[in-house]
């Protein structure tokens, strides 16, 4: 039996009911449907919708 092998193991969206099956893609679901805060480089200033975008990002700014 799997961690999310019921309905009522699975996670929903307080703001709009989707329902994801695991946390990490919880967290991206509210973070680019309902995250209105851009992540901004400190380097270059550019924004980004997630903090994985950022994350991304950063490996090659400089």
């Amino acid at each position: 039996m799997g961690l999310f092998s019921s309905k009522s193991d699975e996670l929903k969206c307080k703001k709009c009911g989707t329902v994801l099956s695991d946390p990490e893609r919880l967290k991206k679901h509210q973070e680019k449907a309902h995250n209105k805060k851009k992540e901004k480089c400190r380097v270059c200033e550019t924004e980004f919708n997630t903090s994985d975008d950022l994350r991304k990002h950063k490996k090659n700014c400089k």
